[in-house]
């Protein structure tokens, strides 16, 4: 799974005309790796035109050179971010979240501890992911499992840089609401992320105190069916949950496996959500989710002119293309406008902190590795 949430830029140097023309004399040049030699020449394996590394780009390019100013291509030099994931949150504002997680009237409430980690989070990822939010149940004390409170619009849509206006939403939000209807808020949710018309890789974050309670009968069958439902639709499902009574801890732990992200630990008796019991703990978890959804999608502002040619580097590291999306880099489709990190190259930009993803359109006969 991937990890960490920072962005990083990505500096794609395309050569998007042929190579300059050259002269009668430079076609029979020897093997020197000048254009138009019949053999390679000697070649930096990092940069792949013999120079020297000036600390730039590959290639001893000059990323502030303007379009044409290279000797042998032009190049038009642009810089691209990494495509963030979109998250629905999903967010129980029963009148149990007053209760502390013992399920008491002590302090602090499940309320109190799950809404300031989660606008913390949010906030700390603004530009990593794209948030929405989905709160269930509607209404205010309108009785259990009744029609006003089954999950009808989304309360903030999904969209870049959106963490302030998700943030005032959950600030005006307060836990008023009779009944748990989770598999509805389930169902409401994946009906609004299959109308997205991009694609954005696309998870489910769903924070809940445990049992759901609508309808009154097979509640929690329903609501794993949903969750199961949204995974083979493609949309993964997080459980961030807080509970202490064996029965929601069963609950939430049948949701988890559904949305197929499960916590991950070595020991079979641990809980498989997210178990939120203080702030601290629960700010840890978020950050962890959010790490692990963060993408390795790379989009271009144009298709390559060679899409054969294409080098791609992880700082100075190359990295191989690999149509199987196993261990490299390919495209996410046939317009070519996207590529994807796999792997060790994905996990190298996620975790090791490299500065930049670097890109080469190369010209037909321009060395790329």
């Amino acid at each position: 799974m991937l990890r960490g949430s920072s962005i990083y830029s990505v500096v794609v140097l395309a050569a998007l005309s042929g190579c300059a023309s050259g002269s009668a004399s430079d076609s029979s040049s020897s093997s020197s790796g000048e254009p138009g030699s019949g053999e390679p020449g000697p070649v930096d394996p990092g940069y792949g035109d013999g120079t020297e590394d000036p600390g730039g780009a590959p290639g001893g390019l000059d990323p502030n050179a303007n379009p044409g100013e290279s000797m042998d291509c032009g190049r038009q030099n642009f810089n691209v971010e990494r495509k963030p994931a979109s998250i629905l949150l999903v967010l129980d504002r029963s009148a149990s979240m007053q209760d502390d997680p013992s399920g008491d009237e002590g302090t602090p409430s499940k309320w109190d501890i799950v809404v300031p980690a989660l606008q913390e989070v949010i906030a700390a990822t603004n530009e990593a992911a794209s948030w929405g939010l989905k709160v269930f149940p509607q209404g205010d004390r309108t009785g259990t499992c009744t029609e006003e409170s089954f999950p009808h619009d989304i309360l903030i849509p999904i969209a870049g840089n959106n963490a302030p206006t998700v943030n005032q939403a959950i600030s005006s939000t307060t836990p008023e609401g009779d009944g748990t209807p989770t598999g509805d808020a389930i169902n409401k949710a994946v009906e609004y992320l299959q109308a997205i018309q991009n694609d954005d890789p696309k998870y489910i974050l769903l924070a809940t105190d445990g049992d759901p309670s609508c309808p009154k009968s097979d509640s929690d069958e329903f609501a794993v069916q949903a969750v199961t439902n949204a995974a083979a639709a493609g949309f993964h499902t997080f459980v961030v949950g807080i509970a202490s009574q064996e029965s929601k801890v069963k609950a939430l732990n049948g949701l988890a496996v559904a949305g197929l992200e499960p916590r991950n630990d070595p020991d079979p008796l641990a809980p498989k959500f997210y178990l939120a019991a203080t702030k601290d703990e629960l700010v840890t978890s978020l950050l962890t989710i959010t790490g692990e959804i963060s993408t390795c999608l790379f989009p271009l502002s144009a298709p390559p002119p060679n899409p054969d040619h294409v080098g791609v580097f992880v700082g100075d590291q190359a990295v191989a293309h690999d149509a199987t999306g196993m261990n490299g880099w390919n495209y996410t489709g046939p317009d070519m406008t996207t590529i994807q990190l796999y792997g060790a190259a994905c996990e190298q930009v996620a975790s090791s902190g490299a500065g930049s993803v670097k890109v080469i359109f190369g010209c037909k006969d321009d060395p790329i590795y």
